[in-house]
């Protein structure tokens, strides 16, 4: 094995620029698949921390009013939810609801010194920013003191902190009236769904708003977080479940369009999940169309590369080298080719997006773009599927040019 490893080592020596130019090509064949694998899973990163609050399918309630006579009930009656019905719903449905929640609202004015605005006041438990879709921009939400103890801390939307706090004017720490109540401000968000910053919404404790703007204990709405619902026909199946189950606790009939009213994400769940499933298979289509050329690209230099070294092999054929000697000189010089050289291709490519995403990361991060690096495990296939790709168009030719007649063979 040491006399064929120092034969084929010899024999790349003397063919410097024929090694460099096919090393080249294998190097650059790994570097780019890096590169754009990298830049594919950086936006398929980007896009999924953007779509990450809309990857919920939600369903919300809301009471109305029947419009159908039911069981000597009349028409016209209204509906309420008291906060025991998220109990109900959830030991109603364990397999598929992942988590309920519910709030209370009230509108009023806020006002903080002489300005003041109208808005719209809810109280949520904790969790409550995965069933409304928002992001802490400042400060922080309530967390379990401020629920228990029933403080009076709000987050403001970005809209009526900018009404409120005017000149630069840091809004958290600072205290707002809330109808006729003071409220701490702990935070500031910026509803994901909002359309040109109109959101004017509130949030402060359940409690809080239960006991201070909302005390008749019904609720303004349930939201149910589901699981296990991926299709159509189930999503169809659970909301009319849940649709008799809560007209059998509620008395009235299922059918009734407006005695309950009932939302559902799962348009916008379906659309989110089929974007974030056609980038990866953009991911995966670059992936498979830059390995197939480079496989292309090094099984064409192999070919040339036999070809041009046909009248070498012919010589050494002539000096009495067995044909499987020839051949594994050929095969081994191509192995040795791709390991160094993909290696190097690599490296290169893994820095790049290694100081790419650093450079984004100092940047404070992109709307659609973030961390552009690629998992070992797909680096290594590829440069295992270019050794092979290089072994078998090594094979062939060679195989070939031994099998020639000599003559041929020192005539090429």
């Amino acid at each position: 094995m040491r006399d064929i490893l120092a034969e084929v080592f010899t024999s790349m020596k003397s063919n410097k620029m024929r090694i460099a130019l096919t090393g080249f090509s294998i190097g650059w064949g790994i570097f780019i698949l890096i590169v754009l694998l990298g830049a594919g899973n950086g936006l398929l990163k980007g896009m999924m921390a953007n779509f990450s609050d809309s990857t919920d399918n939600i369903f919300t309630l809301s009471a109305g009013q029947t419009s159908l006579r039911f069981n000597g009930w009349p028409e016209n009656r209204k509906i309420t939810f008291e906060p025991g019905d998220t109990a109900m719903i959830a030991q109603s449905f364990p397999q598929q609801v992942e988590q309920i929640s519910c709030a209370v609202s009230d509108t009023t004015h806020v006002s903080f010194g002489s300005i003041s605005t109208t808005a719209t006041i809810e109280g949520h438990g904790l969790g409550f920013e995965r069933t409304e879709h928002i992001k802490v921009l400042k400060g922080r939400t309530f967390n379990r003191t401020d629920v228990d103890s029933v403080r009076k801390v709000c987050m403001l939307s970005t809209s009526i902190a900018d009404v409120l706090f005017r000149d630069g004017q840091e809004p958290i720490g600072q205290t707002v009236n809330i109808g006729s109540v003071t409220f701490l401000v702990t935070g500031v968000y910026a509803p994901s769904m909002d359309v040109g910053g109109t959101v004017r919404t509130i949030y402060a404790p359940f409690p809080t708003v239960q006991k201070t703007f909302c005390t008749d204990n019904h609720l303004s709405k349930i939201s149910i977080i589901t699981r296990g619902l991926d299709n159509i026909s189930s999503n169809e199946a659970f909301e009319k479940a849940l649709l008799r189950k809560i007209a059998s606790a509620k008395e009235f009939n299922a059918a009734d369009p407006s005695a309950v009213k009932l939302s559902a994400d799962f348009e916008n769940y379906l659309s989110t999940i089929n974007i974030l499933n056609g980038i990866y298979l953009f991911i995966i289509i670059i992936g498979l169309a830059t390995l197939v050329s480079g496989v292309v690209g090094v099984s064409n230099i192999m070919l040339i590369t036999v070809k041009e070294r046909t009248r070498e092999l012919g010589v050494r054929k002539a000096m009495g080298a067995s044909n499987e000697h020839i051949v594994s000189l050929v095969l081994i010089e191509s192995v040795i080719i791709t390991l160094i050289f993909g290696y190097v291709g690599m490296l290169v490519g893994v820095g790049l997006t290694q100081l790419l995403a650093s450079a984004l990361s100092a940047l404070g991060g992109s709307d659609i773009f973030a961390s552009p690096t690629v998992g070992l495990g797909v680096i290594f296939g590829a440069n295992m599927v270019m050794i092979f790709a290089g072994l078998i168009a090594g094979y062939v030719p060679a195989k070939k040019a031994v099998n020639c007649k000599l003559v041929d063979a020192l005539a090429a």
